[in-house]
């Protein structure tokens, strides 16, 4: 999470995960997998690539996708180890103005979250995004 007298911009990767638009820090993205092909729907990205995986879906009280195949990863580095997690869909890169668009979590949500991770929102169109802090661990 990055302080606001350090940047007046904050450029983040946004990400679904079920109904959830969230976004993360786009330094905190290690890399991306590349798409899945058109031709070959069973493609489960990163698979064997020995990545300990972490599914956001369970983070969020949501059941498994029924549409596993199509899930994304971005990976972390968290502490010197490479992490990936698991999301639906990997949205848009946005640059937000810090000062007018970038807010603490409203305070219903403070006090229901579960999810340590959880920072912040933003508005971004007219989404509201949450903002996670993926190299934050309890």
């Amino acid at each position: 999470m990055v302080g606001t007298e350090e940047a007046t911009t904050l450029a983040i990767l946004t990400f679904w995960v079920g109904p959830f638009l969230l976004g993360v820090e786009a330094d905190q993205i290690v890399r991306l997998p590349s798409p899945p092909r058109q031709n070959s729907p069973n493609q489960d990205i990163g698979s064997d690539d020995g990545l300990p995986r972490l599914d956001l879906r369970t983070a969020c009280g949501l059941p498994p996708s029924s549409t596993q195949d199509w899930r994304q990863v971005l990976v972390i580095d968290q502490g010197g180890e490479q992490v990936g997690y698991e999301v639906d869909m990997i949205g848009d890169l946005i640059l937000v103005d810090i000062a007018r668009h970038v807010w603490r979590l409203p305070a219903l949500l403070e006090v229901q979250k579960g999810w340590q991770q959880l920072w912040g929102v933003c508005q971004w169109k007219d989404e509201l995004v949450m903002l996670v802090d993926l190299r934050y661990k309890p």
